[in-house]
């Protein structure tokens, strides 16, 4: 007979558990978005057009840049990064955006938006561009709401043509890669724990020679 008894209920609990509260890790930390740089927003009523999707794409862009520095970086450093989203100097402008629309946020739900480097600034194909990505979660579903692609192009406003970022800068975006990747390989190794907690109570339970359903007494 087969059925959850004892410590497998334990261990289902567990598992649920670990589901329910390291959701935006499993599915968000493991493609390399950092779980703590994110925006969270709230539905506040009806249903969210798809042009809602490109503001909230366009405001965590700016976050996602403007965080760049890390924590001691000269005050130049950190108004550097701030006015590439101004037209005062180096600016990032976005050149295209692609938005592939998962699930529908309509109130009641709050979300949380990431983004991140798609590409090493080292291997990208153009030393005037940046690839990004960004993920949409919706917390009621626990699941993405969408997946944004987007081109930027580095302009430099004083001489109105494509400019490369300075090498301190692109330094920076190297670090911010590497936190990615770091973040990827934890959460991966998460996710790889998690499949075999649940193979393990399978094989305990059900997936075993000579199992029989346990339909209870009526």
């Amino acid at each position: 007979m087969y059925g959850l008894h004892g410590k497998q209920i334990e261990d289902a609990g567990m598992i649920a558990k670990v589901l329910g509260e390291d959701w935006r890790g499993l599915v968000a930390g493991r493609e390399g978005f950092l779980l703590k740089k994110g925006q969270e927003g709230t539905v506040r009523w009806g249903h969210l057009n798809n042009v809602a999707y490109v503001r909230f794409a366009e405001s965590s862009r700016v976050h996602f840049f403007s965080g760049i520095p890390p924590p001691g970086s000269s005050p130049e450093h950190n108004r550097q990064w701030k006015d590439t989203c101004t037209p005062k100097g180096l600016g990032l402008i976005l050149k295209s955006i692609t938005i592939d629309y998962k699930y529908p946020l309509a109130f009641p739900n709050h979300f949380t938006i990431y983004h991140r480097l798609t590409e090493h600034v080292s291997e990208s194909a153009s030393p005037t561009r940046l690839l990004l990505s960004s993920l949409l979660l919706s917390s009621a579903a626990q699941r993405p709401a969408a997946r944004i692609q987007e081109e930027i192009v580095i302009f430099d406003y004083r001489t109105q043509k494509s400019a490369r970022l300075p090498e301190h800068m692109q330094d920076m975006l190297r670090v911010r890669w590497e936190e990615q990747e770091q973040t990827k390989t934890m959460w991966e190794n998460r996710v790889k724990q998690v499949e075999e907690m649940v193979e393990g109570l399978e094989k305990e339970s059900w997936n075993r020679e000579g199992a029989v359903e346990d339909m209870g007494k009526s």
